[in-house]
């Protein structure tokens, strides 16, 4: 890795993060007026006008956008519309309790979904494969916000086993880790099954046991290998996702991260508060990717990053 390497992928960074702020600035500008919003449905005119002016909505465009672009290197996004508090701290404060259940929930789907797809690519028992079919299928075709309902109608309402909404339950995590978990844990098993069932039909694993060495060491040393750099792809596609779709879980699992708060700015059309998760949440994929190019180089030796 060399310091061009690192010059490049921050100019990436920067240009992704530009453009992606960018188109933000122009589709809020035209979804609505959130002085309206603000004003309420018996506002005069004359009180939507005074709010246009006091938001500076009432600027030509183009300095709006300048004003913006200014803010924005400096990472100061204003004050919410709605509360009149700073709308990066109020992501800021909320955005652990979405991290967290990410994280928990991307591990489940790695510790679920490689093992499963390692004993899937290495066996011929007809009914386990069916099985993994099964799984992926539903895993890839089910919508999120679907199984999500349906997870809390069999296990909270019906059964009352599980609860629907965060509580200090350890419980509680179950529902929304399982749902979050869905999709990557469908496309991880995928592709850890396909890959190694290839990778066990190559010639250097074929070489490899006809030296004396047992199948699990031929999988774990040498058939594993190329698959690993898929996974790391895949991996890191499933987590930019993921940190996109936590938004849709939170509001039906009532969980204390930046999901509803999310959801109730982009319906008022809070300007500020919709910018700063934006920009928080690209970041965060730009970084994903970064981490991604980097793993490569550690997994395979022969893949160098300039």
């Amino acid at each position: 890795m060399t310091g061009t390497f690192l010059l490049r992928r921050a100019a990436h960074l920067i240009a992704v993060l530009f453009g992606v702020m960018t188109l933000l600035f122009v589709l809020l500008r035209v979804s609505g007026d959130p002085a309206a919003s603000i004003a309420g449905p018996d506002a005069t005119p004359e009180a939507v006008d005074a709010i246009r002016e006091q938001l500076g909505l009432n600027r030509p465009l183009w300095a709006q956008y300048l004003t913006f672009l200014g803010d924005l290197v400096r990472f100061d996004f204003g004050d919410s519309f709605q509360s009149r508090q700073d709308a990066l701290g109020m992501i800021l404060k909320q955005l652990p309790a979405s991290l967290e259940l990410v994280a928990v929930s991307f591990l489940f789907a790695l510790l679920v979904a490689i093992p499963l797809g390692i004993v899937a690519g290495m066996t011929h028992n007809r009914a386990y494969r069916r099985f993994i079919d099964t799984v992926v299928l539903l895993g890839q075709a089910v919508p999120v916000f679907w199984f999500a309902i349906v997870l809390v109608f069999v296990f909270a309402v019906t059964m009352g086993a599980l609860p629907s909404i965060r509580t200090p339950d350890p419980l509680s995590w179950v529902l929304p880790v399982i749902t979050l978990a869905l999709h990557p844990i469908a496309r991880l098993l995928q592709f850890t099954r396909a890959g190694l069932a290839e990778s066990l039909r190559e010639d250097f694993t074929r070489t490899a046991r006809a030296k004396g060495l047992g199948r699990g060491r031929v999988v774990s040393r040498h058939a594993l290998r190329p698959v690993a750099t898929s996974l790391v792809t895949v991996a890191g596609l499933d987590l930019g996702q993921m940190l996109s779709a936590v938004v849709l879980i939170e509001t039906i699992f009532a969980w204390p991260g930046i999901g509803a708060l999310l959801v109730h700015a982009v319906t008022a059309r809070d300007y500020p508060l919709v910018e700063a998760t934006t920009f928080i949440f690209a970041l965060l994929v730009v970084v994903i990717n970064f981490v991604v190019d980097l793993t490569y180089e550690r997994i395979d030796p022969r893949v160098r990053v300039h």
